[in-house]
């Protein structure tokens, strides 16, 4: 064998390995993060959540919560969701691990347009399109979790309980947050027939206006599960 024939296969080698370890990086958790944009939110609620998310990726405990774990970095990626096949991803998978990579997500967040101006509410659909994501995604994590967050309870078929029980038993963890407002008793419903998996809990926010505090709290809690369980 000549010797650009060996340089040739050591270089194919190398690429291919590089590529390789590229498309397996190890994390610490894979997140999606599932916006409701359905025709119940309007314009200002919709700021209010991707802005709330954006000031909680600036916030000082969530790239401390992130680099606390085994790899200090996450992967995450934010979703809008709304009736049935109306599922979009607005910003595609990111590392976040330092100052630099949270600040740049936080900034696509709050620059995220919105996808669909209506829709109806349908629930196991962003977790069916999720979860489709999370199966996907270009990493190797101990944790999957999809973050759905929405303001009313599914209201086309099928219900979410299927789509539920299918992530879990792909290892995917599904956790709520329900924006209560007038629709009494949502968390209880997502407690019933949305979250599930290992740790799967559901942070309840009042209005749109706790919706900055409560997407925090949540944030803290999936992304630092071993340290608070």
């Amino acid at each position: 064998m000549s010797r650009l024939m060996v340089v040739a296969g050591a270089a194919i080698a190398l690429t291919s390995t590089s590529l390789n370890v590229r498309s397996t990086m190890n994390v610490d958790l894979v997140l999606v993060l599932a916006l409701d944009v359905s025709a119940s939110v309007d314009r200002r609620e919709f700021d209010l959540q991707k802005n709330g998310l954006a000031e909680a990726f600036r916030h000082r405990s969530v790239l401390e919560a992130i680099q606390r774990g085994q790899n200090k970095r996450i992967a995450v990626t934010a979703v809008q969701w709304s009736g049935y096949q109306d599922q979009f991803v607005s910003i595609p998978w990111q590392v976040v691990g330092d100052a630099s990579s949270a600040a740049t997500f936080a900034e696509r967040l709050s620059n995220m347009p919105r996808r669909h101006p209506d829709g109806f509410t349908h629930i196991a659909g962003a977790i069916q399109f999720s979860m489709r994501l999370v199966r996907s995604a270009p990493f190797t994590a101990g944790r999957q979790v999809i973050d759905v967050s929405g303001d009313g309870s599914n209201n086309v078929h099928p219900p979410p309980q299927a789509a539920r029980d299918a992530a879990v038993g792909t290892g995917i963890t599904v956790n709520g947050l329900a924006i209560v407002g007038e629709a009494v008793g949502l968390d209880e419903y997502y407690r019933a027939n949305v979250i599930g998996g290992p740790g799967a809990f559901v942070i309840r926010a009042l209005n749109y206006d706790d919706y900055d505090e409560a997407i925090l709290l949540k944030l803290l809690r999936e992304i630092s599960f071993k340290f608070i369980l």
